[in-house]
């Protein structure tokens, strides 16, 4: 038998496996993959349309307060001539406190809001879910008719409460001082009777 020189298997026991230079990434290639992903976010990011405002739905309050008259028989109102910028985002016949139906139309711009709430032969639950704990602060005319004023303490929003008896009562709400509500409220058409 012919014997050939073997290697000394020893000799692979001491050397130490080969390690891949690529399994354990070093702590530079590591900043730079966060590097590239942070700027693909940041693209993305970019490339997203983002509007400056919210487009606000509009209503056409006219053809709704002509629909909630003929269903109503009331003689109700709605804001006309507040300004630039003031837009109808609301305007329906619904239940409301105590039950009673109400007319309901609110107008926005930018952050300012102004609504008006009218229901026949209001009840005392009916104006205090309307004035929603805003405290009263005075009798006041507006358009030589009497209002009671009601104003909210930590922001000075002002709501003016027409009662109506056997006729409508009428709410406006505002979030600004009483002087702006009165000037919104003589806006109303028909006009606080």
């Amino acid at each position: 038998m012919s014997t050939s020189a073997s290697a000394d298997p020893s000799s692979d026991q001491q050397r130490p496996p080969r390690r891949n230079p690529h399994a354990m990434g070093t702590f530079t290639s590591m900043v730079l993959s966060t590097v590239v992903v942070t700027a693909v976010v940041l693209a993305f990011f970019a490339l997203v349309a983002r509007p400056d405002t919210v487009a606000r739905p509009s209503v056409d309050v006219p053809a709704v307060v002509t629909e909630a008259r003929r269903s109503t028989g009331w003689q109700l109102s709605q804001l006309d001539g507040l300004g630039e910028g003031w837009v109808s985002n609301s305007a329906r016949l619904e239940p409301e406190a105590d039950g009673l139906r109400t007319w309901h139309v609110g107008y926005v711009k930018d952050q300012e809001y102004v609504a008006l709430d009218q229901t026949a032969k209001a009840t005392d639950g009916w104006v205090t879910a309307q004035t929603k704990g805003r405290t009263p602060a005075g009798a006041m005319t507006v358009g030589g008719v009497a209002v009671d004023s009601y104003t909210d303490p930590r922001n000075g929003d002002c709501t003016l409460v027409r009662r109506g008896g056997d006729a409508l009562t009428s709410v406006i709400e505002t979030t600004g001082t009483c002087a702006e509500a009165a000037a919104q409220a003589q806006k109303l058409s028909p006009a606080l009777r």
